[in-house]
C-alpha cells in the first residue's frame, strides 16, 4: 500500500474494501479531533480564561490596597511629626517648670493654704499689714500648688503623647510589613499571570495543530468519497454492460492502468482508448 509525504496512505491505489476501511477509520479520526477541538474550546480555554480574570482581578485588588497603604503611611507620617513636635514642646515646658518647682511638699503647701485662709476667715490678725502678710503667704502656697499641679498635668500629656507615637510608629510599621508581603503577592501573581498567558498561546497553537491536522483527514475523506463514488459509478456500468460476470472493479482498475499508461506515453488499445474517453465518467 503506497503512501503519501504526510504518512497518509495514497487512495488512488486502494481498491474498494481498504477504502471502506480506511473510511471507517477516518472517521473515527475525525470525531476524536473534533471532541479534542470542542475540549480545549469549552473547556480547557474557558478555564484559562477564567483563571486569567481571577489572576488580574487579585492583582487589581492588590494595587488598590497598595495604593491605600500608601495613603494611610503618609497620614501616620504626618501625625507622628505633629505628635514628635507636641512632645518637643511639652518637654521644654517641663523642663522650665520643674527648674521652679518649691522645695515644699505638696501637702505641706495645701495645709499652708488652709491654715492662711482659716486665719483671714476667723479674723485673727491684729493690723492690715499682718493681713496682708497672711493674704501673701496664701497666695504664694496657691501659686507653688499650681505650679506643682501643672507640672503633673504636663507630665500626664507627655506620657499621653509617647504612647500616641508609640501607636502610630507600630501602625506605620505593620502598614510597611503589608506593603512588603503585598509587593511579593504581587511578585507571584504576575509571574502566574505570564504562565496562564503562555498556557493559553501553547492552546491557541494546540487548537490550531488540531485543526491543521483535520483539515488534512477531512480532505482525505473527500478524496476517499470522490474515489469510491468514481468505483460505484465504475460498477453500474460495467453491470449495465456486461452483468456479474466480471469481478467488482474490474473495468475500473483496468481504466487507472489505461490511465497511467497515457501518463508515461507508453500506447493504449482500442479498448483502452474507448474507457478513456468513450464514456463520461
Amino acid at each position: 500500500m503506497d503512501a503519501t509525504d504526510s504518512g497518509r496512505p495514497d487512495v488512488s491505489s486502494l481498491g474498494w474494501d481498504d477504502l471502506l476501511a480506511l473510511k471507517r477509520k477516518l472517521s473515527g479520526d475525525l470525531k476524536i479531533l473534533t471532541e479534542r477541538i470542542v475540549d480545549l474550546d469549552r473547556n480547557k480555554s474557558y478555564e484559562i480564561t477564567n483563571q486569567i480574570k481571577d489572576q488580574r482581578n487579585a492583582i487589581d485588588t492588590l494595587l488598590e490596597r497598595q495604593k491605600q497603604i500608601r495613603i494611610e503611611i503618609e497620614k501616620s507620617d504626618d501625625s507622628l511629626l505633629s505628635v514628635s513636635e507636641k512632645i518637643s514642646k511639652s518637654k521644654n515646658f517641663l523642663s522650665l517648670m520643674v527648674a521652679r518647682l518649691p522645695s515644699e511638699k505638696e501637702e505641706e503647701l495645701h495645709a499652708a493654704v488652709e491654715k492662711n485662709q482659716a486665719l483671714i476667715k476667723s479674723g485673727d490678725y491684729k493690723s492690715d499689714r499682718e493681713k496682708n502678710e497672711i493674704l501673701s503667704r496664701a497666695k504664694d502656697a496657691s501659686m507653688k500648688l499650681e505650679a506643682i499641679r501643672a507640672t503633673r498635668t504636663i507630665r500626664e500629656q507627655l506620657a499621653a503623647l509617647n504612647q500616641e507615637s508609640a501607636s502610630i510608629s507600630s501602625a506605620t510599621l505593620h502598614l510597611n510589613e503589608e506593603r512588603e508581603a503585598s509587593k511579593a503577592r504581587m511578585s507571584e501573581l504576575n509571574e502566574m499571570l505570564d504562565r496562564l498567558y503562555e498556557a493559553k498561546r501553547n492552546l491557541a497553537a494546540e487548537r490550531e495543530s488540531c485543526l491543521n491536522e483535520y483539515n488534512g483527514l477531512a480532505n482525505q475523506f473527500d478524496a476517499i468519497n470522490a474515489r469510491m463514488d468514481a468505483m460505484g459509478e465504475m460498477r453500474r456500468k460495467q453491470r449495465e454492460q456486461y452483468g456479474h460476470g466480471l469481478p467488482n472493479d474490474a473495468l475500473f482498475k483496468v481504466k487507472e492502468i489505461a490511465k497511467k499508461k497515457l501518463e508515461s506515453g507508453a500506447k493504449l488499445s482500442f479498448d483502452e482508448l474507448k474507457l478513456l474517453y468513450g464514456e463520461k465518467d
